[in-house]
């Protein structure tokens, strides 16, 4: 076993972008099976295979392609370690919701105190951390992680696997969780603690949905592809309550579609997608509104909106 050669796999995709930009095409995901689609976890799947350590089949026989899913996977099988080696994968929750939102290959400690670590990443860029098209060697704060994992294809033996799945004919509130995150996500389903027929057809349609295995069988695994989707802020339509005011503070749907357009509109740099109205948000919000000839207050009123293209109802 050789952890560098996951590290000098990793290394040498270094600059390697999607393409087209902006498509989430790449020769990842055609390995992987499933391209076009975000693909920080198929990457990591991508480099372990192909230094001669196959990840365990979590979504899909090549690996995985959630970064919950994985958590969930490597947490039951007990991989989730404090002290990282080079050559393992971490885990990323930028918002501090307890949901990861972004992977990549552990190298090393940046400082004596370990506060800052550097990471082997795909699917990332300067201003979009999650979603920007290339693989780069980042640094990150160590308090922006989530886990850090020694997979099974670092491990001498197989744990034994647990038998933790929800399935047709539960009963409790772990269904009703479940079932509650799958009304979140628009489907039409009765929220009743009771896994019947109409929960299993709901589970096979998004199994099938995110081209996953159909069984209608809730594993950890996919647990954690519903926990991500849930927890990821979906783009609004471009209508805004009348009269609506948005500052420094804010967060919501609302504050995605603004960000949305500021990058639609080539603000730079590019800004974090994720619903939160902080100091970034505010820097473009004010140049946007100098550049409009706008008053730069930094606040999102009726007159911002509509040089957003943001339409009010």
């Amino acid at each position: 076993m050789s952890r560098q050669l996951i590290l000098d796999m990793a290394s040498s995709q270094n600059g390697v972008k999607e393409s087209p930009a902006n498509s989430n095409k790449t020769i990842y995901g055609q390995w992987y099976g499933l391209d076009g689609v975000k693909w920080c976890c198929i990457f990591v799947s991508w480099v372990y295979h192909h230094a001669g350590h196959s990840l365990e089949s979590i979504d899909r026989p090549k690996g995985y392609q959630s970064c919950q899913s994985g958590f969930n996977f490597w947490k039951r099988n007990n991989c989730i370690v404090k002290k990282p080696q080079p050559g393992d994968i971490v885990l990323y929750d930028w918002t501090g919701n307890g949901i990861c939102d972004h992977t990549g290959i552990f190298v090393k400690w940046m400082d004596p105190e370990k506060t800052v670590l550097q990471a082997w990443e795909g699917n990332t860029a300067q201003g979009n951390d999650s979603d920007g098209g290339q693989v780069m060697l980042r640094e990150r704060k160590k308090n922006l992680v989530k886990a850090f994992v020694t997979p099974i294809a670092l491990k001498e033996e197989l744990p034994s696997f647990l038998n933790d799945i929800l399935e047709k004919g539960d009963i409790g509130s772990d269904v009703t969780v479940l079932q509650k995150m799958l009304y979140d996500l628009d489907f039409k389903i009765t929220v009743d603690g009771f896994f019947g027929s109409e929960t299993e057809n709901i589970i096979k349609q998004f199994q099938q949905m995110h081209s996953l295995s159909v069984t209608g069988i809730v594993t950890p695994e996919l647990l954690g592809v519903i926990q991500e989707e849930v927890s990821s802020p979906a783009i609004p339509e471009k209508r805004i309550t009348s009269g609506a005011f948005l500052k420094k503070g804010d967060s919501g749907n609302v504050v995605v579609s603004i960000q949305h357009a500021l990058n639609s509109l080539g603000i730079n740099p590019v800004l974090e997608e994720d619903g939160v109205f902080g100091n970034d948000t505010l820097a473009a919000v004010k140049a946007f509104q100098q550049k409009k000839n706008l008053k730069p207050d930094g606040i999102v009123g009726p007159a911002t909106f509509a040089a957003l293209g943001l339409k009010e109802v």
